[in-house]
């Protein structure tokens, strides 16, 4: 049976090895949306001090990772936002082997019910333009593209990545 609960301090080697599995199978699919800088661990223990990571474990085993924050990049400022009192996910993950088994929208579904149990009109995100799996999930999912950032701190040609809106009821 899975669960989802918060992050301790004792689940970021767990938390690490999830990441660079799904870093590993990222760049096998030449997507190169993660690299040594963000995410990392130290990012990883950052977010279990403010309480904002989610950890999916079914027992022992860890299967997903979420992001959940207020924090949006300052390149999203150009976006058309639609809804207003966003909470944001960033860094979800799911280990390769559990892709395509439901995981992915069971820690989705976890992160729009907390939104709405804690007041937040809607859920904002973004995701790198060449992953296009993950970009047609959370559009399968009800989210809409707002629009597109740039980050200088991605490799070139990696760069572009479509912001995704979802207004909660």
């Amino acid at each position: 049976m899975t669960t989802i609960s918060l992050a301790k301090p004792s689940d970021v080697n767990a938390i690490e090895q999830l990441y660079l599995a799904c870093k590993d199978d990222l760049l096998h699919r030449q997507i190169f949306q993660w690299d040594d800088t963000y995410p990392n661990r130290a990012y990883f223990e950052d977010c279990i001090k403010e309480g904002s990571i989610y950890i999916m474990k079914d027992g022992e085993q860890l299967l997903g990772v979420v992001v959940i924050d207020e924090l949006q990049s300052p390149e999203w400022r150009e976006i058309d936002w639609r809804h207003d009192n966003p909470l944001v996910i960033h860094s979800l993950m799911v280990h390769p082997e559990g892709q395509g088994k439901g995981l992915g929208r069971n820690v989705l579904e976890f992160s729009e019910r907390l939104a709405v149990e804690r007041g937040y009109a809607s859920i904002r995100l973004d995701s790198f333009t060449g992953n296009e799996a993950a970009c047609n999930f959370y559009k399968r999912h009800g989210y809409v593209e707002r629009g597109n950032v740039h980050f200088d701190s991605k490799p070139k040609g990696h760069e572009r990545y479509v912001c995704f809106e979802k207004e909660l009821v």
